[in-house]
């Protein structure tokens, strides 16, 4: 009797021109979001296939989801495929620091024996005009003119590759805010050390403004930003980043009611994580 009572009543309630609007708002938010999710947050090819798997043989009409179902695999689509991107992004990231560095260990090694063959040709070059100064050659200046434009050509691609590796770097950076302290301090010390390097590059206008111990320290500061970013991305693979994902959130320990409040002794903290609000600096 009385959940007949009850069930006429719900029924009531629901059939209300009030609870219509409201379960038409909510069905259209609901709608929307799952819209945009999938508009700027798109499958990829492996989880298209799975749901074309999981939809087929499906009967359309035994109608719509509840709400909440719909709202909880909103948010777990939401958060999976969040993840999935980010972790994509920073994988690309990685990809495209590494291949500039390949190139930029190359080149700094094509400098430094450009550099030691040009400091002898230079000193042989000396000794003959001193003793031939009126016997240069067409072909030695169109042979000079031709060094000169290779060394400012390989300079041109150093600069280039460490403004490169630079930039996706501290793009990198600011895409891990919220990850663990050591992880972030991993990314950021590759992009400090791709901003010295890029800095002693871009002021270089030839070979000589290189020093010997300025190209060592270079290819050893490329040899740690790799291990930098091997290391982020081992970290991203290997966890999920639920506080990252969240944004302004981030998991806290909450207290709990114990037993001692009553006798007026402070709370023990739960072992359960309640999201607390991050303020992030404006």
């Amino acid at each position: 009797m009385t959940k007949a009572v009850v069930n006429e009543g719900v029924n009531t309630v629901m059939g209300s021109r009030v609870a219509q609007l409201v379960s038409t708002g909510v069905d259209t938010a609901l709608s929307t979001s799952e819209t945009l999710v999938d508009q700027y947050l798109p499958l990829t090819k492996e989880e298209l296939e799975v749901e074309m798997k999981a939809l087929k043989g499906f009967d359309a009409a035994a109608g719509k989801p509840s709400y909440y179902v719909r709202l909880g695999s909103l948010s777990s689509k939401l958060r999976k495929r969040a993840y999935n991107q980010a972790v994509a992004k920073v994988r690309d990231a990685k990809q495209r620091s590494q291949e500039s560095i390949s190139e930029l260990h190359h080149t700094v090694d094509l400098i430094e024996y450009a550099r030691k063959n040009i400091d002898g040709a230079n000193q042989k070059m000396h000794e003959k005009l001193n003793s031939w100064v009126e016997w240069k050659t067409e072909g030695q200046e169109e042979d000079a003119s031709e060094a000169v434009q290779i060394e400012s050509r390989t300079l041109a691609i150093a600069r280039k590759l460490t403004h490169q590796l630079q930039t996706t770097c501290l793009t990198l950076v600011s895409s891990l805010q919220g990850l663990p302290q050591n992880i972030e301090e991993q990314a950021q010390s590759a992009a400090q050390s791709a901003t010295e390097i890029y800095s002693n590059f871009n002021k270089a206008s030839a070979f000589k403004d290189l020093s010997d111990g300025m190209l060592t320290s270079s290819k050893s500061q490329l040899g740690k930003m790799k291990d930098s970013l091997d290391g982020v991305m081992d970290y991203l693979v290997n966890n999920t980043p639920l506080n990252w994902l969240v944004g302004p959130f981030y998991p806290r320990l909450a207290p709990a009611p114990h037993s001692s409040e009553s006798n007026g002794q402070e709370k023990s903290p739960s072992p359960e994580a309640e999201m607390k609000p991050l303020n992030y600096p404006q």
